[in-house]
């Protein structure tokens, strides 16, 4: 397309008049020009993570320039309902999904330079999929074909981590969770020592700390009698936030709080510390709270006729007890410097005096990451 481009040029003239006197002067130029919003109805964005052990999955996405992506509503993706007007509407239905999404392009995956997987459309409609599942050390390059735009991006499955849990202890400190002016709404923590067998070379690592728990919310279908037919709701609730004064975990350029963590603290890390070597290290996980808001689950008549409000919340032990998830994930080196550079994203995108940080992509003729990992996995109950 063809852009153009006015040039205002101000000529001052002197001469035996006293006062500077103003001529203005206007030119005309047509340059080429190439619209953000014509070159990004082509472009490709891929995001994916191979996991070890799970079947591949490829997320494919139209590239937008700023102010030209679709309204956007979030979702989260394990419970991907929202509410609108009191009912319950799929994410599927939002304008951004149907229009950011890539639903009709050819997606291959080659694996070891050997075995081609074609994936296709998942029922969901949440990416594409193949039976193929990923090993250790396989090489794995995904290729993405839509409207003649090809985009590529290729990573390899690390090698196993190895965490082992040496002790662990209940512990209650109400004071414990006043750290760099952030808090929690439970006092109860499970602090854990574990012990970390790095194999050497050069790996990098992610480590996941979850507290887990289930509550059921149950109510009368008719708030006036207490013994009706009941509804219960079951609620998953948990805190990924963890706190440890570790040296593994302090990254010097996370400069502020951000989503609950602390300043300077990062769960993904490299072995530059370890070195081949065992480390061990102590961490602090916050058991997840009950619901802090008193729900009516019904109404009692008194024997004199009165009416009493019934506000018993159940746990649920049977689904999910409460507990703590231990994971320690080997991720690639393209997926732990996209997960640092979101990081350092995050605490910078408001900061008038910080440099511009660009978020880090290894697709080839698009934007995304492609990575993968390996993890181990241990859950400790609260007893």
């Amino acid at each position: 397309m063809k852009v153009r481009i006015y040039t205002i040029l101000q000529h001052c003239a002197k001469g035996f008049l006293p006062i500077c006197l103003l001529a203005f002067f206007a030119c005309e130029k047509e340059v080429e020009f190439e619209s953000p919003s014509e070159q990004a109805a082509a472009d490709i964005v891929i995001n994916s993570v191979a996991v070890e052990g799970e079947p591949l999955r490829v997320f494919l996405n139209h590239a937008y320039s700023i102010g030209k992506q679709p309204v956007f509503q979030y979702v989260d993706y394990q419970h991907a309902m929202y509410s609108v007007n009191d009912y319950l509407s799929d994410y599927r239905d939002t304008y951004y999904y149907k229009n950011a999404g890539i639903f009709n392009a050819e997606v291959t995956a080659v694996v070891n330079n050997s075995q081609t997987y074609n994936l296709t459309l998942a029922a969901d409609s949440m990416g594409y999929v193949c039976d193929f599942r990923p090993q250790v050390n396989d090489h794995i390059m995904v290729r993405a074909n839509y409207e003649s735009h090809e985009a590529s991006a290729e990573t390899t499955v690390p090698a196993k981590p190895s965490i082992e849990i040496l002790k662990h202890a209940v512990l209650n400190d109400d004071s414990y969770y006043e750290v760099n002016n952030l808090s929690s709404y439970s006092d109860t923590i499970m602090r854990i020592t574990c012990n970390i067998k790095d194999a050497g070379s050069e790996n990098y690592y992610r480590l996941r700390i979850r507290g887990e728990r289930s509550w059921t919310h149950e109510f009368n279908l008719n708030p006036l009698i207490f013994d009706t037919d009941k509804i219960a709701y079951t609620y998953y609730v948990m805190q990924d936030i963890f706190f440890s004064e570790s040296a593994l975990f302090v990254d010097a350029r996370l400069s502020k709080n951000f989503g609950g963590w602390p300043a300077y603290f990062s769960n993904v890390f490299d072995n530059s510390l370890m070195k081949g070597n065992d480390y061990t290290l102590t961490l602090d996980s916050p058991k997840p709270p009950t619901l802090s808001t008193s729900y009516s689950l019904g109404v009692k008549v008194n024997a004199d006729g009165s009416y009493t409000a019934v506000t018993e919340l159940q746990e649920n032990s049977e689904i999910i007890a409460p507990r703590v998830m231990v994971e320690l994930q080997a991720i690639s080196p393209e997926l732990y410097r996209y997960l640092k550079s979101v990081e350092l994203y995050r605490v910078t995108e408001n900061d008038a005096f910080s440099e511009p940080v660009q978020i880090y992509s290894n697709v080839k003729n698009g934007w995304g990451i492609f990575g993968s990992l390996s993890s181990q996995c241990i859950f400790i109950p609260y007893d």
